[in-house]
């Protein structure tokens, strides 16, 4: 208990106490007492262009720190545009909150200005929500709101505040920080019977998915692979959990392909260990044609039963300690001759993809965006975040570009949202001040978000976008050629990417060709501001490219 102050004030206070660092928003009246608690400190409010960009930025932030972005936003359309990201957040699982306003007690059942059920709506799209009633309730509301967002599996929670509430005075508070309680390893007789398993294995695999990726556990899976020769296969949200002194376990990336190194080393697996996964990344159906196949599921959460993940053994309890449990029992594991022998034989393939793609740089319709990809990959360090959004520039992202740390090369996976990389850029680059952030879009995409570099250029951020132009929505084109035998709704128009990033304060580069794009992007490293670069690039061979893909992965 303490002295009178505005509920509004106790949301404030509580997202300190948790330790909140960014609170990203759009101002309204029936939440204007929270922005003006903020003028007296408390995390740092970022003023955004569209609550769906505050969304996405407040994800990134706890995607890539752990601890909660927070989007806040007014009543009805200010709560309705959240929905997409909040959807994205809560699928892929990056812990964020939503304070929303609302119309006051007294009109929450009329039909008057910016009335609706927004309790209702915002519960479809997140893993908790609450509505607040009474000023009492506040700090309550917005402590167990960051429970859920941090309790596994991480994911969106939401609270309403109705404007009269927020301007009413109260003494409660949660002024101490109540984290979620983490859980212990599985048991050790689980563990026991594992180590069997994949010690008789003819081939073991381990297959990292999205919670393998978080600190703790990608710490205990890369000392468990140092003492062993376990090949390692990851899913594009676990991307850079093996590390680059630990390449010679890397058998790719799986989520897209079909018929790539990791999805042939999966199919020749005899043991699956796989840790942190979850069937959003990578249907069971698209990698598991056998469903009798010894699965081990290692997670805190218990598996998804389907007909094609039925695991022998779970190993429920937190996966960093349950790993480290674990790794005594298969310390010093090798791989058997033949073992060895299928592993080196799809690892030459990976490196022989890109080998191909490289061969092929420009062409008279644009640079072959594998090949650019690649270059990206040769300019980049191992420290940088890479945000990558939806279109075809995904799908060679995906496929090419490599990253050796958790949480550097970031992906909509579980949605596929369009318009994520800007805004996830400015995230990257207020949690990594040191570092340089990239982002890659379509030119489609580009513009799903672009209004937020007046939101970067203010904040004074700096990172590089690059633009991979077509002109079209060509991931749905190509699908359509392949459906009907041609296009229909793709086609876009041009615009001047110099005058549109010099309206906001950035630079904007043009090239055509992949001489061009290196100098640019080589200089864009330097500059202290932000770039786009925006290259030409030639997508004809995309069709032939679906045939390596699953059938739906894109729809």
């Amino acid at each position: 208990m303490d002295t009178p102050r505005r509920s509004a004030q106790r949301v404030v206070d509580t997202l300190s106490a948790f330790g909140v660092r960014y609170i990203f928003g759009i101002p309204g009246a029936k939440i204007d007492a929270v922005f003006d608690a903020l003028s007296d400190g408390g995390p740092q409010l970022v003023v955004c262009r569209h609550e769906q960009n505050a969304g996405f930025m407040a994800a990134a932030v706890g995607r890539l720190t752990g601890i909660p972005g927070v989007a806040l936003v007014t009543s009805g359309p200010g709560t309705t545009n959240l929905a997409t990201a909040l959807v994205t957040a809560n699928t892929e699982q990056d812990p964020m909150i939503a304070i929303c306003g609302s119309v006051g007690r007294d009109d929450r059942l009329k039909r008057t200005h910016q009335s609706m059920n927004a309790a209702a709506l915002l519960a479809t799209v997140t893993k908790y929500t609450g509505e607040v009633t009474h000023p009492d309730n506040a700090s309550e509301a917005v402590t167990n709101a960051l429970r859920a967002a941090t309790t596994v599996p991480h994911g969106a929670a939401a609270v309403v505040i109705p404007s009269d509430v927020a301007a009413e005075a109260t003494t409660s508070v949660i002024a101490t920080p109540a984290p979620a309680p983490r859980l212990g390893a599985a048991a050790l007789e689980q563990i026991s019977q594992a180590g069997d398993l994949i010690r008789k294995a003819r081939l073991p695999l381990v297959l990292v998915g999205m919670r393998g990726g978080d600190p703790g556990a990608c710490a205990a899976l890369r000392d468990l692979l140092s003492v062993t020769e376990l090949p390692v296969v990851e899913t594009f949200q676990a991307a850079g959990v093996v590390s680059r002194t630990l390449e010679e376990h890397y058998l790719g990336r799986v989520g897209l392909f079909r018929n790539q190194p990791g999805d042939i080393l999966l199919d020749r697996a005899d043991v699956v260990v796989t840790v942190g996964f979850d069937p959003v990344e990578y249907d069971p159906r698209l990698w598991n044609s056998d469903p009798a196949r010894t699965l081990v599921h290692l997670d805190e959460i218990a598996a998804d039963i389907d007909t094609h993940y039925q695991p022998t053994l779970e190993l429920r309890g937190d996966i960093e300690a349950t790993v480290r449990a674990l790794q005594p029992a298969l310390a010093g594991l090798t791989l058997s001759e033949s073992a060895a022998a299928i592993v080196d034989e799809q690892r030459a393939a990976l490196a022989g993809i890109d080998e191909d793609a490289a061969a092929y740089p420009d062409s008279e319709a644009g640079v072959n965006p594998a090949a650019l990809v690649l270059k990206i990959r040769d300019l980049i360090d191992d420290e940088t975040t890479v945000a990558c959004d939806i279109g075809s520039n995904y799908i060679y992202t995906a496929r090419h570009l490599r990253a050796y740390g958790p949480r550097r090369l970031l992906f909509s996976n579980g949605q596929q949202t369009l318009g994520v990389a800007l805004p996830w850029a400015i995230a990257a680059a207020l949690v990594r001040p040191d570092s340089h952030p990239v982002s890659i879009s379509g030119d489609g995409g580009f513009l799903f978000s672009a209004q937020e570099l007046e939101t970067a250029t203010r904040l004074g951020v700096r990172f590089t976008h690059v633009l991979m132009r077509d002109n079209t929505y060509d991931m749905v084109g190509f699908q359509e050629k392949l459906k009907y035998g041609r296009e229909s709704g793709v086609q876009l128009g041009d615009y001047d990417i110099a005058h549109y990033a010099a309206a906001f304060g950035a630079t904007g580069v043009r090239v055509d060709n992949l001489h061009d794009f290196e100098n640019a992007f080589t200089q864009s490293l330097e500059n202290p501001g932000i770039t786009i670069i925006d290259v030409r690039v030639d997508y004809r061979s995309n069709t032939d490219l679906a045939a390596q893909l699953h059938h739906g992965v894109l729809d």
